[in-house]
This record gives structure tokens, sequence and C-alpha cells, in this order.
């Protein structure tokens, strides 16, 4: 009787493995296609910009990089401190500086 049992019994636990085996497989299919899907370069620049987008302060980054654009752009562009003409090359520093000085005061990036 013993044996009888004892071959019930593995043979419970084989059929028990075997229906892991296959629930396992399935899991790790699923995974493989979540990961493969994830590494997609269309859903990485989702995930990109779902993030950027849902940055708390993108308000006052974007300010502060629009501030920080216009006052380089106005400096080196429109007042040339690098100009051969010694008035506009003057007024470009004093206007760099003085830009530099308030941005500074007020904190407007870091």
């Amino acid at each position: 009787m013993e044996i009888t049992t004892e071959k019930t019994v593995l043979e419970g636990r084989i059929a028990f493995l075997k229906q892991k085996k296959a629930s396992d497989l399935i899991i790790l299919k699923l995974q493989y296609q979540k990961t493969i899907d994830s590494f997609n370069p269309i859903n990485l620049l989702k995930k990109s910009a779902e993030e950027f987008i849902s940055t708390p302060n993108l308000k006052s980054i974007l300010f502060n990089e629009i501030i920080r654009l216009g006052t380089s752009y106005l400096t080196k562009n429109v007042l040339n401190e690098h100009s051969t003409n010694p008035l506009k090359r003057i007024l470009g520093k004093i206007v760099k500086f003085g830009l530099k000085n308030f941005i500074k005061k007020n904190k407007l990036y870091n």
C-alpha cells in the first residue's frame, strides 16, 4: 500500500509542478512582451514627454530658460561687446553686467 500512495503523491506533485511551470512560462512571456514594448523608441519618447509634462515647476523652468536665452541673445547679438565700435562695446559690457546682477538678485535662473 505504501508504494501506491507514495506513487500517487509523487504523481500529484509532478502534475502540480508541470502546472506551475506552464503558468510561470506564461507570466515570463507576458513580462518579456512588456519589456520589449517599454524599450520601443516611440514608447520611450512618450514616457519622457509624460515625465517632462508632469514636472511640478515646469512653468518656472521654461520661464527661466526663456529669460536666460533672451538675455544671452541681447548681450551677444544686439549689444555686441566684440564690436569694432568702442561705444557699442562699452555699452554691451555695461548692459551685460547689469543684466547678470539683476538676474542674480532676483534669482531668475541658477
